[in-house]
């Protein structure tokens, strides 16, 4: 029954994922991100700066924090993450860092390469950065018009 609960759960949380979140849509990036930061199990300073872009540039970046903030706690055994986000000249540049343990590879899952997909949709772009040892940090641009 515990190991059914479990799985429950999981599917539960995968699902609220690619939920839109209502908070993104009527109050902007900045409050969504700073609900999630403070919903995370490790702490996470949030820093946004700059105008508002499109809705599908803001959904993408939102995601693409929920899935770091997520990787750090679960898999990377981080104590604390930060995220800058910062729209200047027409595109969001998203950076989330965190200092786990390092070692994330984007082909050995599905959550950083579904997050290239949806940024590369948009004509956007992510790089990742994990030395062993040395912490996460993922990089995000994406157009907002």
């Amino acid at each position: 029954a515990i190991g059914d609960l479990r799985s429950i759960v999981e599917e539960l949380r995968e699902l609220a994922r690619g939920v839109h979140p209502a908070i993104l849509s009527e109050r902007g990036l900045a409050p969504a991100l700073e609900a999630l930061a403070e919903r995370a199990v490790i702490p996470v300073s949030v820093q946004v700066s700059g105008p508002r872009c499109r809705a599908g540039s803001e959904a993408a970046a939102y995601f693409l924090v929920a899935e770091a903030i997520t990787n750090a706690s679960k898999h990377a055994d981080a104590t604390a993450a930060s995220v800058d986000v910062e729209v200047q000249n027409g595109r969001m540049r998203v950076t989330v860092s965190d200092d786990g343990r390092g070692g994330a590879d984007p082909a050995s899952g599905t959550g950083i390469a579904g997050l290239t997909d949806r940024l590369a949709a948009l004509g956007g772009t992510l790089t990742v950065h994990s030395p062993a040892g040395g912490g996460t940090v993922l990089k995000g641009v994406i157009p907002c018009e």
